[in-house]
């Protein structure tokens, strides 16, 4: 049992060392990227323009629930009025940024896991090493990049979503008219905590993007350990989502 658990220790940390490295590669070989513009540009419309979408649904139902559920409570105490500044607070520094980073981990992640897995075990990845060209540069660069661009501008728009999702609530179930939701949603929302949201979903940016590619090139075992890895890049994306999310708010923003 001892023997197990040290094995386990063990891989954590090699395994988290590795993701660190891959990231810490891409940022470097983005100073060099002048001519993978196209790479990158076509990573950002996957990563960005093709979950948008998704990202204002969940956005909006978000809000809409958030609002449902806070108005119930707060209409017992006659307080409706602050439905807007906590659905605001909510949205903006962590229902927005989580939520999306699940959505891309979840769409998007696995799509990177497996793409490049798929190379993995078909040895492309060793055939582009023969030929001179840097895996971390050709493919794992404009992932990282274009998550780290997309997913804060995603989490603008789910935000603003949710914010109107909870008027939409608050103005139909509480009879709280528009002046009032919006006095009530700026009088708490300063530049700093939009930041402080806009940060974290960077951070988030950072860890999905710098999982799914790192089990994607230690694909192994076929098209089962494809399977494997996406499955278990998709876990380790949320879960260390969540994680962060709490220490963020914890030690950095508490």
């Amino acid at each position: 049992m001892f023997q197990r658990f040290e094995q386990r220790i063990g891989s954590f940390y090699i395994q988290s060392g590795g993701m660190l490295l891959l990231f810490l590669s891409a940022l470097r070989e983005f100073r060099f990227s002048r001519n993978d513009r196209p790479r990158l540009l076509r990573q950002m419309l996957v990563v960005g323009y093709e979950t948008v979408p998704l990202a204002l649904l969940i956005g909006l139902f978000t809000g809409m629930t958030l609002a449902l559920g806070t108005g119930l409570v707060l209409a017992q105490f006659g307080q409706q009025r602050f439905i807007a500044s906590i659905v605001a607070e909510s949205m903006i520094k962590e229902m927005g940024p989580v939520f999306t980073a699940f959505i891309i981990s979840a769409r998007v992640g696995a799509a990177m896991t497996a793409e490049i897995g798929t190379m993995s075990v078909n040895d492309e990845l060793n055939v582009l090493r023969v030929l001179g060209i840097r895996v971390n540069r050709y493919l794992i660069m404009p992932r990282v990049i274009a998550a780290l661009a997309m997913t804060p501008a995603l989490t603008v728009y789910s935000t603003v979503l949710g914010l109107l999702g909870g008027y939409v609530v608050a103005g139909n179930y509480f009879d709280i008219s528009w002046e009032i939701y919006r006095t009530e949603t700026f009088r708490y929302i300063t530049i700093d905590e939009i930041m402080k949201g806009q940060f974290k979903a960077l951070v988030f940016g950072a860890i999905y993007s710098s999982v799914c590619c790192y089990k994607g090139v230690m694909t192994r075992g076929g098209a089962e350990g494809v399977g494997r890895s996406t499955t278990s890049a998709v876990v380790i994306s949320l879960a260390g989502v969540l994680v962060a999310n709490y220490l963020l708010t914890r030690y950095i923003f508490g």
